[in-house]
Order: structure tokens, then sequence, then C-alpha cells
């Protein structure tokens, strides 16, 4: 009589509904930067698409100058490496920030449509890495085990995806929010630098304990900034 053998099954029934789920919910992840263009524009701010693109160039640029700084840390434990890449986000996001609006003025329609073509872009990165984690997780290598342990970890096993297009309709909201600010009164930088860095990191760390907790986070902050950035040009 043969042994019978105890391997784990892996649920891939619940990768496969990860992946759907993804999928379905891509036109709502682009109907965030959308939305934010129709009303801004039915306000009476139409887009200035210059500087829109400006912004997206700007937070690629940012999302570059990462790479340095996660070659400096690789030796470190992984944990740690994270948290110094995280760390690093403020200073160059509101840096780079800060040198876009140099480039397109600090008027309130360019500082409002940098900023939006900043958060779209943001956007459209999510969307491409969930695309990429979506196809990874078919596999079986090493790569796979390390995204579906991530997806387990962050509780993203059995939530929506719609908690990700709440966090980039918050998290848009903080970078237009940053923009208006800085660009109405340059110095703020030297508190958005914290700010953001604090976003980032207390948002990993709260997403491993409860997604619903860490969007009521991003929601706050990126509510309050937004508020702040338009009041300020009242």
């Amino acid at each position: 009589m043969k042994p019978i053998r105890t391997e784990s099954i892996e649920p891939t029934d619940a990768y496969d509904r990860i992946r759907r789920r993804f999928y379905m919910a891509i036109p709502l992840y682009l109907a965030v930067p959308a939305v934010f263009w129709l009303a801004f524009r039915y306000a009476g701010f139409p887009a200035d698409w210059a500087a829109f693109g400006i912004g997206a160039a700007g937070w690629w640029a940012a999302l570059l100058l990462r790479g340095p700084i996660a070659l400096l840390v690789r030796k470190q434990p992984k944990e740690r490496a994270g948290l110094l890449v995280g760390a690093a986000s403020g200073p160059l996001e509101e840096g780079v920030r800060l040198l876009a609006l140099w480039i397109t003025g600090f008027s309130f329609n360019s500082a409002l449509s940098l900023g939006q073509g900043w958060a779209a872009i943001e956007v459209v990165f999510a969307v491409v890495n969930g695309i990429v984690l979506a196809t990874v997780i078919k596999r079986t290598d090493e790569k796979a085990m390390q995204a579906k342990a991530f997806l387990e970890s962050t509780g993203q096993m059995n939530s929506s995806p719609l908690w990700g297009v709440l966090e980039r309709l918050f998290a848009s909201m903080f970078h237009i929010g940053s923009t208006l600010l800085i660009a109405h009164m340059p110095w703020l930088l030297i508190l958005m630098i914290p700010a953001h860095t604090g976003l980032n990191l207390i948002s990993v760390r709260l997403a491993k304990r409860s997604l619903p907790l860490t969007e009521l986070f991003v929601a706050a902050v990126g509510i309050i900034t937004l508020t702040a950035g338009l009041l300020v040009w009242q």
C-alpha cells in the first residue's frame, strides 16, 4: 500500500479570484485622475497640459532617484532596507516637486495641473504594478512565492481591490494638496518632507494590521492636505 501524500494544496482559486477582481477594478483606478480633472475643469480650472506632463515626469524622476538609495542599502536586512528606501521618499518627492514648480511657475493653475499629473502617473504605475503582480502569482517559482507571501502578509488575499482604488484617491489628494501648499509657500517644503515620509512609513506599518485602518489614515492625511492646499489660495 502506498503512503498517503500530505502535500499542501496551493489555493489557486484564491489567486485566480484576486486576478479577476483586480482586472475588473482597473477602470476604477483609471477613473481617479479623470475625476479630479473633471472636477477642477468644471470648477473653472482647466488642465495646463504642459504642467501636467512635467508633474508626471517629476514623479518618475523621484522614483528613479530611489534606485541609488536601494543599491546603498541592499546589504541591510530586508525590513530595514525597505524602511530606509521608504524614508527617502519624502525628501526625494517633495524636493523634485519644488524643482518641477520652478520649471512650470508657482501660479495656482500650474500647481494644480502639476499635482494632477504627479498623482495620475502614480495611478498608472499602480495599475501596471498590479498587472505584473497578477501575472507573477500564476507561477510557482521563488519570485511568485514571495509575491504570494506579500499578498498574505498585507491581508490582500480576501480584501476587495476597491481598497486600492480608495488609496489612490486619497494619495492623489495628498499630492495635489502638497503641490498647492509648496507653490504658495515654498518654505512649507520643510514640513511636507516629514509629512510625506510619515504617510508612507505609517501606511506600510498599518497595512500589516488592518486595511480599513490604513485607508482611514491615508484618507485623513489626503483630505487635510488637499483642503489646506486649496484654502491657502483663497
